[in-house]
């Protein structure tokens, strides 16, 4: 199984010819790419780790319309999809919600990963639908991305800085370079919320892109998102059995 999966990811990331999911989201294309140990680690995980959460991945991908390899990828960003992941700065679980967002979205438990999913999903489709509806699915994607890990306060500060410097904030190539000047103190001063982690934000994005291209290529044999058979005990049994 394990050669498998790293004679896939290996074809997807030399050849970049990864088919798109049902909504055609385009081919990411991060600049930055992974390290040979994350990408050895991501190999493994995907086959120890990913199991064990996929089936709430296509649940709330096929409710809120999202790739389910989108929501997985940025789980696996955010905590190399282990349910008990915690940082530094006190975010919790899979899909890494701080405890003011979780309370909003009515996630109760942050470690439990049914309903870490749940939030961190209904939070992507939230984040993506405040994007403008003139942008293609790329440019409102890097932008909910961004958005997801350093907020929506802080993205609107990067969108008029960049236009400010002459950069188009729906280019996420100019756009990148933005956001760590929400570090220096020389833009941030000036800015309605002040200082962010920008940098991180980059990183963040860019690799989530990764993951998900390599994810797509894993599974590029079930590219379309299964339809759920509304009627089966299974999907009752998880939505409302599960506690």
């Amino acid at each position: 199984m394990k050669k498998n999966i790293i004679l896939i990811l290996f074809l997807a990331v030399h050849l970049k010819s990864v088919s798109c999911l049902a909504e055609q989201l385009p081919l990411f294309q991060p600049n930055q790419e992974l390290s040979a140990f994350e990408y050895q680690k991501f190999v493994d995980h995907t086959e120890t780790r990913l199991p064990n959460f996929k089936k709430y991945f296509k649940i709330y991908s096929e409710r809120y319309q999202i790739p389910w390899t989108l929501i997985a990828a940025v789980a696996y960003q955010e905590s190399k999809w282990n349910e008990e992941a915690t940082s530094h700065t006190g975010v919790k679980g899979l899909m890494q919600l701080t405890s003011k967002t979780a309370k909003h979205l009515g996630v109760d438990d942050r470690e439990d990963p049914y309903e870490s999913i749940r939030g961190g999903a209904f939070y992507l489709k939230y984040l993506y639908d405040k994007t403008p509806l003139k942008l293609n699915n790329s440019q409102r994607w890097a932008l909910a991305l961004s958005a997801y890990n350093i907020g929506w306060g802080h993205l609107r500060d990067a969108h008029h800085l960049a236009l400010e410097l002459n950069k188009d904030p729906y280019n996420w190539t100019e756009f990148k370079t933005i956001l760590p000047k929400l570090e220096n103190p020389k833009y941030y001063s000036k800015l309605t919320y002040g200082f962010a982690r920008g940098k991180e934000t980059v990183v963040f994005v860019d690799k989530v892109f990764n993951y998900y291209n390599l994810l797509n290529a894993t599974f590029s044999s079930q590219s379309k998102i299964a339809k759920l058979d509304y009627n089966s005990v299974e999907f009752f049994k998880i939505l409302f059995d599960r506690h």
